[in-house]
Parts: structure tokens; C-alpha cells; sequence
């Protein structure tokens, strides 16, 4: 808890809406170690060394840390891929997972065995939301792709999810995706803001898509894809949309239980709704878009872990204020999806919001199937 409070401290001084003395002296010494991580970053990039796999690996990342849509689109990429006639595996570190240091490989068929807090939220997401594929976790990449080719020969690809700045393994292609409303955060490295690296760092990626823009106008679509191209003419630039919400009754998945239309049950009805994601503001917006009043929201530190009691306080409130339906995102879910007798004794309803991407030009996907093919006449 401890920890939570200071990330969430953090960030409202580095967005100045903490005043006083004391947060001044923070931003000064965010300054100072801004300039430390730059030459820490410099450092370690001039010493790296990079591994090969024999089959090709596809990196989906950002700039920024916290949220742009990687989940949804690594789902939407394996989605893709199997349609496409290949056998995807995801490598994925598991933050903040117990089993990112000795690493772990599984599916959705292992869930009995499993929890979130041991294969990390988001893998356990993804196994959840990508049933029968195979989900690699740990810290070392190159060595959980090699473990799960051991126990899966069939792999003939990975997606690599949160791969852009991982530069130990040699990746086939680079896809970096930028959150359109707030491509570059506030022009800040870590910690004196969220930027991973430099903007130079788009001078490698492969392609470019473009998330969340759905309030921007063409223009402004334009003008973004023109600045990035400043930096690397070259390089595609492509529109991730959502195609689809579905809400999920939590404590399911999709395979296991009719999934119900977002659109359908949220528009024009008052619901509550919580998360602990990187970009809380995007999961309101989106919750909003589909007409939905969000008569409570609150908003958690990314990757938060609730406590028993907390949840309980929390259902009782909603239920004294009149709500029947609380809404949160999946990365959410896996974690609240403990507390489910919670919400049946006191007649609360839990969804998991799940999004379905698509890519708005076939030229992406086009580049993508190239780039696979040429690796596979490559190893021949």
C-alpha cells in the first residue's frame, strides 16, 4: 500500500497538481535523475548483446510507460496470426509476477493450478482472452522462448508484448504503438516524466500504430503521423480502432460463458467503475463513448492489488449510492475475479470491458505476413 501511495504522490507532482515547497524539491530532484537515467540508458544500450531465435519475433511496445492498447492489440496480432495459419506464442516479462525470475510457460488450460499474482496480470489476461495459446513469462526473454519452443515445438512465431525497449533479443520486426491523445507524455523521461527513451527511439520501429483516435480529427491525424515522420520518413503509420466491446461477467471468460454487448447494456444506463491501469482517463473515455453515465469512477496506482476488506467497503458504498453494475477493465478482473462470492452475496454486478482492435490498412497486415515469410526462406 505503502508503495502505491508514493507512485500515485509521484505522478500528481509530475503533473503539478500537488503545490507547496516539498513538491517543488521533488520535481528538482526529478530532474537531476531524468539526466541520470538518459546516461544510464546511453550506457547500457552501448553494451548490450543481442540473442537470435530461429523463429521470427514480432515486438508490440511504446514509448510511454502505462497504457496505450498493447494488450488488445497483442490480442488482436495472435488473432491475427492464427487466422493467417501460424501457431503464435506470446513472450511477455509478467510484472510484478512471482514467476518473472525463473520463468513460466502455460495456457489457459492451466488456470486450476494458476493465479494472477504468480503469472502476472496481464499474462494471465492474455491466456484468458487467447485460449490454447501459449504464454511464455519472464524476465529473461530469449530463455523463455527457448523454453517454450522445448515444451512447444509447433511455435512458429512470437509476439513479444512490452518488447520495444527490450533489446537483448534480435526482433524481426519492431511495432510501436503511440496513444494518440498523448503520444509523447509530458516530453519527460522516467522519472521526471513517462517517456521510456528519447523520441529518436522511433527511428526503429518497423511500423507505427496509432491508438485511441477516436476524438481526433483527420487533421490532427495527419499532423501526428507528419511529425512522426520527422523522425523516420520511412516508416508506415497505421489507425488501430475498436471494432467491438463486449463486457464479461467476472470470474469467465469469452469461450466459457455468452459474452454481452457492450454497446447494447451500458448505453443509457449509470454504472460505477474502478481500475488500476496505466491510462485510467482512456478506459472512462471509452466507457463514455459507448454512452454509458459513469456515476462513480476511481481511478487506482497501474497494476494495483486490492484488499478484501477495501472491496468490501467499496461494494457496500456502491450499493448504498444505488448501483447494481460495476465495470472494470480485464487487466482489473484477473485480479478482482477473487472476490466474486463478494459481489454474488451482495447482488453486485462485476464486467470486464473487453475491447477488439482492428488495423485500419492492409498495408500493416501485409508487412507483417512479408516479414514472416522472408524469415522462414531465411532459415531454409
Amino acid at each position: 500500500m505503502k508503495r502505491n501511495k508514493l507512485e500515485s504522490y509521484l505522478l500528481r507532482v509530475i503533473a503539478k497538481e500537488e503545490k507547496g515547497f516539498l513538491p517543488l524539491l521533488v520535481l528538482g530532484l526529478l530532474n537531476v535523475l531524468e539526466i541520470v537515467y538518459l546516461v544510464l540508458l546511453k550506457l547500457e544500450r552501448a553494451s548490450v548483446k543481442r540473442d537470435r531465435l530461429s523463429v521470427p519475433i514480432i515486438s508490440i511496445g511504446n514509448l510511454v510507460a502505462g497504457g496505450t492498447g498493447k494488450t488488445p492489440t497483442v490480442v488482436w496480432l495472435v488473432t491475427f496470426l492464427k487466422q493467417s495459419g501460424f501457431t503464435p506464442a506470446v513472450l511477455t516479462r509478467g510484472y510484478r509476477a512471482k514467476a518473472q525470475e525463473q520463468g513460466l510457460v502455460f495456457t489457459n488450460t492451466d488456470f486450476k493450478r494458476l493465479t494472477p499474482d504468480f503469472t502476472g496480470d496481464e499474462p494471465y489476461l492474455l491466456a484468458g482472452l487467447l485460449p490454447g495459446t501459449v504464454i511464455a513469462v519472464g524476465r529473461d526473454r530469449y530463455r523463455s522462448a527457448l523454453k517454450a519452443l522445448a515444451v512447444h515445438p509447433e511455435i512458429d512465431v512470437f509476439v513479444m508484448d512490452d518488447g520495444f525497449q527490450y533489446l537483448k533479443l534480435q526482433k524481426d520486426l519492431d511495432i510501436l504503438l503511440l496513444d494518440a491523445n498523448a503520444p509523447f507524455g509530458n516530453g519527460h523521461l522516467i522519472p521526471r516524466g513517462t517517456l521510456r527513451e528519447p523520441l529518436s527511439g522511433i527511428k526503429r520501429a518497423d511500423l507505427v500504430l496509432l491508438t485511441r483516435t477516436a476524438k481526433l480529427s483527420q487533421a490532427q491525424t495527419v499532423s501526428l503521423t507528419d511529425y512522426i515522420q520527422q523522425y523516420h520518413p520511412a516508416v508506415p503509420v497505421g489507425i488501430v480502432r475498436e471494432a467491438h466491446s463486449d463486457l464479461i461477467p467476472l470470474g469467465f471468460w469469452r469461450q466459457e460463458v455468452a459474452t454481452v454487448s457492450a454497446l447494447n447494456y451500458l448505453n443509457g444506463k449509470k454504472v460505477a467503475a474502478i481500475t488500476g491501469i496505466g491510462n485510467p482517463q482512456q478506459f472512462l473515455a471509452s466507457l463514455e463513448s459507448l454512452g454509458t453515465e459513469v456515476g462513480y469512477f476511481k481511478s487506482y496506482p497501474d497494476h494495483y492489488l486490492w484488499e478484501d476488506r477495501e472491496i468490501e467497503n467499496l461494494i457496500l458504498n456502491l450499493r448504498d449510492w444505488g448501483f447494481e453494475d460495476l465495470v472494470v477493465t480485464g487487466k482489473d478482473g484477473v485480479k478482482l475475479a477473487v472476490y466474486l462470492d463478494k459481489f454474488e452475496r451482495y447482488n453486485m454486478k462485476c464486467w470486464m470491458l473487453s475491447l477488439e482492435y482492428q488495423v485500419d490498412k492492409p498495408e500493416i497486415t501485409s508487412e507483417i505476413i512479408e516479414v514472416l515469410r522472408r524469415k522462414v526462406e531465411a532459415e531454409q
